[in-house]
């Protein structure tokens, strides 16, 4: 390199640098904690938000995000009323704790829990399970706005559902929708609930690639986040009319990770993993990780979007592996083939039920099995995607998941 370019190059760097420090402080300003927290307040009409254990983690989570995140204008305001909205349901859900201390009376300890990497088969096993009428639904409306509305109880749910029709879903985003369906009234993960921690991992999944966060909260301790989570379905239950014998049907492609504190906040859950081939599933989810992400930040670089989801959902699988191996749990997980879950699902159905302990009446069946016919795979359109789009190839993907292939491979075939 002549004198020349390499002065021409520490130059763009210089120019790289101080547009990154600008665009940080731009962001810092939109992303202040405190501002935040009184909006909430403002747009609630409350200011107790009980244990304030959230704070120091929600001022992590901005800073890192002022940082890291290339936010487009549309993309910043959309994060700043996604942090609102969390800190909205925190302030009305402490009300309620306060005025009904019954709700932390209401046992949520036996849900039908499904777990597995992403883009495996668990959305379509949650929400067949959840067609039954027997069972408690995690519908999105209930997981955007957990907390009541003013002036209305848990029975008339209309304005909440009006109100996630008009956040981000799939209706108007056809390459969304092919990728996962995503409306108001479909049931959706538990693992969603956790933004309002704004100390778990989710944030980076769901909302933007915040590599920094992300090394961080993995590392921390989970039960904490687990106990919210748990007191929070513990108050939609109570909005319900209580359990009534019906177990939560829920999902988390991030429970991998933390099957001790899942495990203790829900001692008697009935637990169902789906497999897929690595291979499938990691460009499948770095195709939707890019179409999440582009909702909030600029042009997301397609091999950081692949070198992430390899990373994080690697170590997911990792101490998935080990938790699983020391607590002696093969007995306890239900290993359901994706193949199995795709062309003939009512086997693994029914075994859920038995596990559960429960009844699979035929009113259930029929509904479940008409699920699975109203719901042919890629009637939506076909969500396309390649290794190579993301920067990522079978051997690296063969060895970062080589130990679980290695225990689960024969489920991958089909």
């Amino acid at each position: 390199m002549t004198a020349q370019r390499a002065h021409r190059h520490l130059q763009q760097e210089e120019r790289s640098v101080q547009k990154d420090q600008e665009r940080y402080e731009v962001q810092r300003v939109a992303l202040d904690a405190q501002a935040l927290m009184a909006r909430a307040c403002a747009e609630a009409g409350l200011d107790d938000y009980g244990d304030d254990a959230f704070v120091a983690p929600l001022c992590s989570l901005l800073d890192d995000a002022a940082r890291e995140a290339d936010f487009h204008p549309a993309g910043l305001a959309s994060f700043q009323a996604d942090v609102v909205r969390c800190l909205v349901n925190r302030l009305r859900m402490t009300a309620d704790l306060r005025a009904h201390p019954e709700i932390e009376d209401e046992d949520v300890s036996d849900p039908i829990i499904v777990i597995g990497l992403p883009r495996s088969g668990t959305t379509k096993t949650q929400r067949m399970l959840s067609a039954a009428p027997d069972v408690q639904k995690l519908y999105l409306w209930r997981i955007v706005n957990p907390a009541r509305f003013p002036g209305a109880d848990g029975s008339r749910p209309a304005p909440r559902i009006a109100a996630a029709s008009m956040g981000p879903n799939s209706d108007d985003k056809p390459e969304l929708r092919s990728a996962h369906l995503m409306t108001a009234q479909q049931p959706e993960e538990d693992w969603a609930l956790f933004d309002a921690t704004f100390n778990d991992w989710v944030w980076c999944v769901l909302y933007a690639p915040l590599d920094t966060f992300y090394d961080r909260v993995s590392q921390r301790p989970a039960l904490d986040n687990y106990r919210y989570v748990r007191r929070v379905l513990q108050y939609l239950q109570w909005q319900d009319g209580g359990g009534r014998n019906r177990p939560w049907i829920l999902k988390g492609i991030g429970h991998i990770a933390n099957l001790d504190a899942l495990l203790a906040c829900y001692p008697k859950a009935t637990l169902v993993h789906i497999h897929r081939e690595p291979r499938d599933a990691m460009p499948s989810v770095a195709k939707l990780a890019t179409h999440l992400w582009s909702m909030k930040v600029n042009r997301p670089d397609p091999c950081r979007v692949g070198a992430l989801q390899l990373k994080w959902y690697g170590e997911a699988m990792r101490r998935y592996l080990e938790t699983r191996h020391r607590l002696n749990l093969d007995e306890r997980i239900l290993d359901v083939p994706y193949a199995a879950m795709r062309d003939d699902p009512m086997p693994a159905m029914r075994e859920i039920y038995r596990r559960a302990g429960r009844m699979l009446s035929p009113t259930a069946e029929q509904a479940m099995l008409q699920w699975h016919l109203d719901n042919e795979q890629h009637q939506h359109g076909r969500h396309e995607y390649s290794l190579e789009e993301f920067g990522l190839n079978g051997p690296d993907i063969d060895q970062t998941f080589a130990a679980y292939r290695q225990k689960f491979g024969h489920l991958f075939k089909g």
